[in-house]
């Protein structure tokens, strides 16, 4: 048996105490709380930005081979996946800008209106102003 405070070896089985320091072997001890790691709002905005420049790279990747398959007629599955990689980003950027709208205490219909009633304006409107300082 070792004890749970000291980590000393305790020879006898059914000892209720520790013969090196004191303390009761019945009970452990409780681990010591983790404080959460704060998020800063500079991180969320920063994260933010980088989902954004992603999602317009993405646009522009879509009408670049948008154009080359409607001038070539090849590249179906180019473009399919560049399209399939905007949704995907714009719905990461619309993840982080739902919690940067939270954190500045935005009502959550307020915030899908905005950016489903008019998806590209409206999400760019969002991260504008969501992202302010």
């Amino acid at each position: 048996m070792i004890c749970y405070e000291c980590g000393h070896a305790i020879r006898r089985d059914f000892a209720k105490f520790c013969d090196h320091c004191g303390s009761s072997l019945e009970i452990k001890p409780k681990k010591a709380s983790l404080k959460k790691a704060m998020v800063k709002i500079e991180d969320e905005i920063d994260q933010a930005t980088n989902l954004f420049l992603l999602w317009n790279s993405a646009i522009a990747a879509t009408f670049v081979f948008y154009i080359i398959h409607a001038v070539t007629d090849g590249y179906i599955y180019l473009f399919l996946l560049v399209l399939f990689m905007l949704a995907v980003s714009w719905m990461l950027l619309l993840t982080k800008l739902h919690d940067l709208s939270i954190r500045h205490h935005q009502p959550a219909k307020e915030f899908i209106l905005t950016n489903f009633g008019i998806p590209i304006i409206g999400t760019f409107y969002s991260y504008i102003k969501l992202t302010q300082k």
